[in-house]
Formats: C-alpha cells, structure tokens, sequence
C-alpha cells in the first residue's frame, strides 16, 4: 500500500497535499525528489536517502508509558474586528480598543512571516481553518499588551479538531500579544512555524512545534531580547533534556538542537531537516484516544536516518554537547557560527572550573537527564609542555555517558579525544597525551537518551529521571 502526504515539484520546493503520508517529504532535508514510500518493513533511511540496508525501526512501548500530549482544543476568542490580507491567507482579530496602527501593523508582520516562510523557505502552508475564523486563512488574535506575562507564553497556537482519516494533521489559530513591532514579528513566525507543524505532524509534542517555529524564526528573522533569554535558559542549565513534551520556558531555546542537526546534516536549503524531521514522523491517532499516539516521535526519525547502534546517536549527542561549550562568545567559526549573536548568552554553565595546579581531583557532576550535559573547565596555566592528562569516569546505572576531552587555544577547538562508547557500561578511561599550546581542557560528558534499559529516549515520558557521574583528573 502507498501512502502519499506530498507532491514534490522539481528537487526542492514541495507543495502540502491533502492526502495521507508520504516519506518521500523527509527527503526535503536532502532535496531530493523521490516517489512515495512503500509502507512496508523494507524502508531507507528517513532522512538521508540510500539503499535500505536493515529493516525499519519498530516503535515499540510499554502500555504503561504515555505516548504524546493531551488531545485538547480550545475555543476561539470572539469579538473585535477582522482584517485579512489581499496577498495571503491570513487575518489578525482586533481586540476592544486596539489602535488601526496596532492590528495593521500585526497583520503586516503576518504576512511577512507567511511570505518568508512559504515563498523564502518554500516550505509547505498551514492547512486552511475550513471558514471557522470567518474564512480559510490563518487567524491570529490580539489580546492588550501585559508586561507580566511570561516571554514564551506571550503567543499561543490552538491545534482546530484535527482532520478525520489518514494522517494527524489540523489547522489552528494563534493568539499574541499587541506588544512593540519587533516583538510581534517574531510572534507572528512562531504563530506560521507552528501552524505549518501542525499541518505537518499534530501529534508531535507542544515543546518541539514551539522549537521548530522559533528556528524558523531565527533563519528568517532578527536576535531579539526573547531569543537572547531562551538560548541562556537552556545553556544556564545544560544538565536537563533538549527536547520534551510539554510546551514551558525551555521549549523556544531547544531549538538549538534543531538548528545543530541542520548544520551537521542537513544539506538542502534552510528549514528543510526540521520539517522533514516532522513530516516523517506523522502517525495517526486512534478517534477514542484522549491524547495523541505519537509514535514514532522526531527522535525516533532521527535515530533511524543514522547508522544502527547506540554509537552513532552517542557520537552525534556528543558533538552536539561540545557545540554547546563553543556557543556564543566562545565560537571558532567550526561549530555554529550562524548562532553567534548569542553571545555571552550562549556560554554553557560549567559544574567545575579548577586550575592545573589542583589536579589529581575527584569531582561530583551535577545529575543529568537524557540528552543533558555536563561541563568540566581546566585551566592548563602552569601546566607543563607535552602534558598527558589522565581522565576516567564512573557513573550509576542503568545510564549510558558519551565522554569528550577537548582542548582549547586562542583560536578556539585544537583537538579532540572521543571516548569510544560502549553500550551498558558504566566507567569509561582515556588519557590525553602531548598537550601543547592549550589554554585549557574541557571535559564533556552526555547521558544518553534511554528512559529505562529497553526504551531509549522519548520526549514524551516525562518526568525525565537524571543520573549522575564522577570524573577523575590527573597529570601522567
């Protein structure tokens, strides 16, 4: 049986189609045109292309463990005058005694999200509302300006009921705040980035379609206060989850992952790997369910498009975690460049900062969640030439740790030590050797994503239990 959610024009533009899914739309991160993908065990890899070369992961769970959020909806606002645009289908709601300038100036700003969106990224539209705004196009409501309210809850997208057959897809609306011109254009690009991730996956999580949006944002838009204080939430506390269910303060900032995943493996034009990550991680919600069936999640889509084993999710978390320590001020030009704006924002905590002089040294990690990471500073001033550096690490199990050794000069990353990963161990040993010209060493150390010995990691299971770890320096 062929299931088809895409039509594919050329090798790189796609148009939403209203039909079921096609895995062929995943290979937007490549850009390249494929036919449907047959829904049969046999399947290459999601995002990446090949021959298939090993059967399709099976998403199995434990019926006890939740599978996706909360199937809600919620009413619209009603009220205030409508405005929509000639060029695009979308309208902003006025609210009582809102100014001409502030609904024409939000509608403005909602047109040119929709226009970056889908005619600069060429990516898919939302799916039209079926008239329940007053028309097809995409509704965004304005609501007075409130200084109180939280940064990342200042907009707000509702899924509609989602679309009965096939595939979970749904239209929704937005709601935001009349705040200053800037402000709003963001808020108008998270209202498009996550109604398009409802048309293209309703049952992903809240935080993902809230990460998604903000990357969009930060392809196609401007570094605001809002974005400066979500990349320093997630970098102040590196020890928790990069990705999870529900939408909270973390969501907009775990678009770092997304952003790290499109520079290291996407090769199409910006915002391809992100969409198709979502695109292929469609599935379809029993009609009696109270909450959505997301399996596979975008986790799972990334684990297949990579090589089997827990190695090469170990190796890929782990770069990401190194990325993490170069963010912002400390970029090099080799990690992610186009993040610099972050700053000072951008720089990780670190659990010890100690100088060389301190060594041999035990020292107690911060516990980390599934994804989380942890920071480890060396000064090497006083330090001799051709250092070797002794490193071992014990941690508790059932938790499973990626470990890097990286040095750093005055251009930034000089060379790194990569751990060799083993699965279900839980010490792990190395030495660094010939050290020269090195300002410092940073150790990093990643917890893998696992929920228990049989289930690796799901944004969905939440709580996420954190593991800790020791780390052991010493001069040889």
């Amino acid at each position: 049986m062929l299931r088809c959610q895409y039509r594919v024009r050329g090798t790189q533009s796609v148009k939403f189609g209203r039909g079921a899914h096609c895995l062929a739309a995943a290979l937007l991160a490549a850009s390249l045109a494929a036919p449907c993908a047959r829904a049969d065990p046999l399947e290459p890899p999601l995002l990446l292309g090949g021959a298939p070369d090993r059967p399709l992961h099976v998403v199995e769970t434990d019926p006890s463990l939740p599978t996706g959020a909360d199937l809600e909806t919620s009413d619209r606002p009603t009220g205030g005058e409508r405005v929509c645009s000639v060029s695009y289908p979308v309208c902003v709601h006025a609210f009582r005694g809102a100014s001409p300038d502030t609904v024409l100036g939000a509608l403005d700003a909602l047109e040119r999200a929709f226009e970056r969106v889908t005619v600069g990224l060429e990516l898919p539209a939302p799916l039209g509302d079926e008239g329940r705004g007053g028309s097809d196009a995409l509704d965004l409501y304005l609501a007075p300006s409130d200084r109180t309210t939280p940064d990342y809850a200042r907009v707000h997208v509702y899924p509609d009921t989602p679309r009965a057959g096939g595939f979970d897809r749904a239209s929704g609306f937005c709601t935001a705040l009349a705040d200053p011109p800037e402000l709003l254009e963001r808020a108008a690009t998270l209202c498009v980035g996550e109604a398009l991730a409802l048309a293209l996956d309703a049952g992903e999580t809240p935080d993902v379609r809230r990460a998604f949006a903000t990357e969009l944002w930060w392809i196609t838009g401007f570094p605001t206060s809002f974005d400066f204080e979500a990349i320093d939430r997630v970098q102040r506390r590196p020890r928790e989850a990069i990705a999870a269910r529900d939408l909270s303060p973390t969501s907009e900032g775990h678009a770092l992952f997304l952003d790290y995943l499109a520079d290291k493996l996407g090769v199409g034009g910006p915002g391809d790997l992100p969409t198709a990550l979502l695109a292929a991680s469609a599935q379809t919600t029993p009609a009696e369910s109270r909450s959505w069936r997301n399996e596979p999640d975008w986790f799972d889509v990334l684990r297949h498009t990579l090589p089997p084993g827990e190695a090469a999710m170990a190796d890929l978390l782990g770069d990401f975690a190194v990325t993490r320590a170069f963010l912002g001020e400390r970029e090099d030009g080799r990690h992610l460049p186009a993040l610099a704006w972050s700053g000072f924002f951008g720089a990780p905590h670190f659990d010890w900062v100690m100088p060389f002089s301190s060594l041999p040294r035990r020292v107690q990690l911060s516990p980390l969640e599934p994804t989380g990471a942890a920071f480890v500073w060396v000064d090497l001033k006083g330090a001799p030439a051709g250092l070797t550096l002794g490193f071992r690490a014990e941690w508790e199990p059932p938790a499973e740790f990626q470990w890097e050794l990286v040095e750093v000069g005055d251009s930034g990353e000089q060379t790194r030590l990569r751990v060799p990963f083993q699965e279900r161990e839980t010490l792990a040993e190395a030495r660094l050797v010939n050290v020269h010209d090195a300002r410092a060493i940073i150790v990093v150390g990643t917890h893998l994503e696992r929920v228990d010995a049989d289930h690796p990691f799901d944004p969905d299971v939440a709580p996420f239990e954190p593991h800790g770890a020791s780390v052991y320096l010493v001069e040889l």
